[in-house]
């Protein structure tokens, strides 16, 4: 009973999903990180539309490669994560976590970099949510 709740604030901690169970808790993470991920993926080919109009192709090709290592590094990171937390249940938790908050940070980088202005022109896509993968646990 003990573990059950030590499961239960650790996963609070991680980000608040509802669910009781081991599985509802990463059913509700692996959906917040589809989440993620497809936000990453619009803002990242907004991105890319707006390099190849003004720069050409050789610096979307640079942010191709960048992307292509920036996966690799999240994929690494996370499995660290889980491998870290590999004696628990909680697991796939932590590493879903760390692929929601590193995809956040990332959404946030390539708005930053790509979609907005140094003037007063208006961002391409608004400003994505970046708060919950900052604050601490």
């Amino acid at each position: 009973m003990l573990s059950t709740f030590a499961f239960a604030a650790a996963t609070a901690a991680v980000t608040p999903c509802a669910g009781v169970t081991t599985v509802e808790v990463n059913a509700c993470l692996s959906a917040r990180f589809t989440e993620s991920d497809a936000e990453l993926n619009r803002y990242y080919e907004r991105a890319v539309e707006r390099v190849r109009k003004e720069s050409g192709s050789k610096t979307a090709q640079g942010l191709a490669k960048a992307e292509q290592s920036w996966i690799a590094y999240r994929d690494a990171e996370c499995g660290s994560v889980f491998d870290y937390w590999s004696e628990g249940t909680i697991r796939v938790s932590m590493e879903l976590d760390c692929r929601i908050r590193l995809t956040r940070l990332r959404t946030y980088a390539i708005w930053r970099d790509w979609l907005t202005y140094l003037d007063s022109t208006s961002p391409l896509l608004p400003r994505p949510e970046v708060e919950s993968a900052v604050t601490s646990r």
